[in-house]
């Protein structure tokens, strides 16, 4: 067994059909890096059978070199000595390449929680291998995603979820908002909501994860202000009947005044005046806006059985009209149409019910995944410590600068409209003093 270098077409063969497949381990994540990387197989020498494989990213600080694999191995973690041998193939690889180590992301799942936070998996032989191997952990938390894995229809898996969660899928379709596909990819309306997302980055995904088994889009969240109007008279104009049947038996003395009769009465008119209120928002909305209105956007990756959910925004102008339920639920309700089985929302911070973030991803009936966390392959122990404390002060000095450079970006255009207008100022002076001559 031993370490050779695959061609792209061998990779993308290999990875697109591997259990531990992720877009990170894809020819189209390694061709929008804009680094120097390689597509390595591990093969059994006796019948040529690749066995597993990886993408490695090659870094180097002067003529010293090191490297990173993204996302995880392509390689069974569960049969112990195929992946310690493995690991040790790849140590030797590497050493005769003269890298110092290796970094590795290992977006494998060890642990898995409820929605209670109970552990309901655990595999702590891994841990163990790893910790028998020359991998240094990088970290003390491991990175905790939440997933929903389904095989149950659309239908069985809205199910599953949280009251919350359904009634805001409700509220939002008795809103007008609607879910679409950018065709084209315009990732504008998306950064323009949220200016911290990286449009550079955001376009080299949809550029790139362009193909059948690993694609890029973004979706769109639209509120139509008029039919938004619309659905809430006529939902209100039912309830006005329904309220009115019920005060007439209120007020027949030939009827009996059960409490069933009064409790209904009393939830209608509670209708009618969330009914009302609502019918006013839709009032101000339209008035502002009298056509559609783009309110929310997110960008997914699909990789063969996965759905990832990445960068999301709202419209701060109508944020009280939170599409985000919405958009994800169209979102799973079509793939799973299409065979998709496991909706990845990203990673939390933690598990505590205080945390919105962490209490709006598990309403969807999802689990949190913990995975392996981030590892070093040790390939020169001798200047390795050495290596790592160079490149974080490498990446500290990027910091600086980037941070430096965007205050310096700001500080030129500051002075360039402060310029503009004492240029303006002084030429209406001149001006002033001409008309007076």
């Amino acid at each position: 067994m031993k370490i050779i270098e695959l061609t792209e077409t061998q990779f993308r063969n290999y990875s697109k059909l591997h259990s531990a497949r992720n877009y990170k381990q894809t020819t189209e994540y390694a061709n929008m890096q804009g680094n120097k990387f390689y597509y390595l197989g591990y093969i059994n020498e006796k019948d040529n059978t690749l066995m597993g494989a990886t993408l490695l990213f090659e870094d180097h600080i002067g003529k010293i070199k090191f490297g990173y694999v993204p996302g995880s191995f392509l390689i069974d973690y569960n049969n112990d000595n195929l992946f310690k041998d493995f690991i040790m193939s790849l140590k030797t690889y590497l050493k005769n390449k003269k890298y110092v180590y290796v970094t590795t992301d290992n977006i494998s799942t060890y642990k898995m929680f409820g929605k209670n936070d109970e552990v309901i998996y655990y595999d702590t032989n891994i841990i163990k291998l790893f910790d028998d191997l020359p991998l240094r952990r990088i970290g003390k938390v491991s990175q905790k995603n939440v997933v929903l894995e389904t095989e149950k229809t659309p239908e069985e898996t809205f199910k599953l979820f949280n009251i919350n969660t359904k009634r805001n899928i409700n509220l939002s379709v008795r809103r007008a908002i609607n879910i679409y596909i950018d065709g084209s990819g315009n990732s504008i309306p998306l950064t323009d909501m949220n200016p911290l997302i990286n449009k550079d980055k955001i376009d080299k995904l949809i550029s790139n994860f362009n193909s059948d088994d690993v694609k890029a889009e973004i979706y769109y969240a639209k509120i139509n202000p008029e039919a938004y109007v619309n659905n809430y008279r006529y939902i209100l104009n039912k309830e006005d009947k329904e309220n009115d049947r019920l005060n007439e038996l209120m007020q027949n003395i030939n009827i009996k005044k059960s409490n069933s009769i009064v409790n209904k009465k009393m939830t209608s008119d509670k209708k009618i005046t969330k009914y009302q209120n609502e019918i006013i928002k839709a009032t101000n909305v339209y008035t502002k806006y009298p056509k559609e209105v783009i309110i929310g956007g997110i960008l997914i990756i699909r990789n063969n059985r996965e759905i990832y959910f990445l960068e999301e925004a709202y419209n701060k102008d109508l944020k009280a009209f939170y599409s985000s339920h919405l958009i994800k639920w169209e979102i799973i309700k079509k793939y799973l149409n299409q065979g998709y089985k496991i909706f990845n929302f990203g990673p939390i911070k933690s598990t505590s019910k205080k945390d919105g973030n962490y209490t709006f991803k598990m309403g969807f009936g999802a689990k949190v995944y913990e995975y392996i966390g981030t590892y070093d392959l040790v390939v020169n122990k001798y200047i390795y410590f050495i290596i790592k404390f160079m490149v974080k002060i490498r990446e500290l000095i990027k910091r600086i600068i980037k941070k430096w450079s965007c205050k310096i970006k700001v500080d030129i255009k500051g002075m360039c409209l402060l310029f503009w207008y004492n240029k303006r100022r002084k030429d209406k002076i001149i001006w002033k003093e001409k008309e007076k001559k």
